[in-house]
């Protein structure tokens, strides 16, 4: 075994506080009971400097799937491409805009404890057989991360989830008992509260999957087991779901292509339309021969509801300062559609952006005095 290797001879109570979601832990065993190989995912949440302590408490929210350009093998994961980055991206850009409305709303002028930015903690993968510890390969891209001071963060989470067979395992002893390693770990390096714990996630009456915790940072430079809190999801922020632009890609493209294919030039903005989170996607639509942009905006559940629809006249374009946004000058220029104008049939799942926008034209042309 290798774990003096990998651990630090570090005081114990500056060691991080580690906090997971209930829903943390579900994803966790769902996706490792999927997948015979390995696989993993993203861990988002936020890391809370407290005085005193060296090391930031760690709470993590929720996870971010990789897209199908994952690669899993029995012993190799890779994330894929950057799906999970853009999902981040939608995620951090929500949050931002739930902070503001936090501190709008809160009368008392102190800031809320989750008024901090989201981040990027870490990630979680499944181990194969017994190896609850990192490899080789997890610590040199672990000192990678947290010393790539552009793109990476000051510390880091790896959590390895490994599937066991009950039978092995006395579940009437202690977890430390249950730590199947060839030495245990040296007290100076056990965190308050005693000896660091896995966490053991029954799931039937034959297997069980072991989650392990552990940590390093710019401070803590070999990693260190964690013994983790579950709580449940009530006690920790909320985040928004993941939009229909990234959750259905190919249903993006789609869309796209075919308004595209009818002449209209699309350009696609995430926006705060009503000031009420989640935000919304839009679509600035415009054809040369129109004389209005069309803005269609569409929930994060899209397509369960029809979008809403703002005309721009081309002409007020000319009138607003160069120096704004292009969406935001689209955008306070525009109007809300006429009720009149829109579709007289109702809308279904089935439905796609040019079915609305050009029974939109056409009901446009019909007002249009002759």
């Amino acid at each position: 075994m290798f774990l003096k290797r990998f651990i630090r001879n570090a005081d114990p109570a500056s060691l991080p506080r580690v906090t997971f979601a209930q829903r943390v832990v579900d994803k966790i065993v769902a996706n490792a009971l999927i997948y015979e190989t390995e696989t993993g995912e993203s861990l988002i949440g936020f890391a809370l400097r407290q005085v005193g302590r060296s090391e930031p408490d760690l709470y993590v929210l929720d996870t971010i799937a990789p897209d199908a350009s994952a690669v899993r093998t029995r012993s190799y994961f890779e994330q894929g491409d950057d799906l999970q980055g853009d999902i981040f991206n939608w995620l951090y850009d929500n949050w931002e805009t739930m902070r503001v409305r936090m501190r709008t709303i809160n009368s008392h002028g102190t800031l809320p404890k989750w008024d901090v930015p989201l981040c990027y903690l870490g990630d979680w993968h499944k181990h194969p057989g017994a190896l609850v510890e990192p490899s080789w390969g997890d610590t040199s891209t672990a000192r990678e991360h947290i010393n790539d001071r552009r793109a990476g963060t000051p510390q880091l989470l790896v959590v390895l989830a490994t599937l066991w067979e009950r039978a092995y395992l006395d579940l009437s002893q202690s977890a430390d008992e249950l730590t199947e390693t060839d030495e245990e770990t040296p007290e100076e390096f056990k965190p308050e509260g005693g000896e660091a714990q896995p966490i053991y996630v029954p799931v039937d009456d034959r297997w069980l999957v072991r989650i392990d915790v552990w940590y390093m940072s710019r401070s803590i430079r070999r990693f260190t087991r964690l013994t983790p809190l579950v709580v449940p999801n009530t006690e920790l922020p909320e985040l928004p779901p993941i939009s229909w632009h990234l959750a259905q890609p190919e249903r993006l493209r789609s869309e796209v292509e075919s308004l595209k294919q009818a002449g209209y030039a699309v350009s696609i903005e995430q926006y705060d339309t009503d000031h009420v989170p989640p935000l919304e996607i839009c679509f600035s639509l415009a054809r040369r021969d129109s004389q209005h942009v069309i803005i269609a905006i569409t929930e994060p559940d899209y397509p369960a509801h029809m979008p809403r629809i703002r005309l721009t006249p081309m002409s007020a374009l000319r009138d607003l300062p160069e120096t704004a946004n292009l969406f935001d000058r689209l955008w306070s220029a525009s109007q809300p559609l006429a009720q009149s104008a829109y579709p007289l049939w109702s809308w279904t799942e089935n439905h796609r952006l040019i079915d609305l926008v050009r029974e939109v034209e056409a009901r446009l042309a019909e007002e249009k005095p002759t």
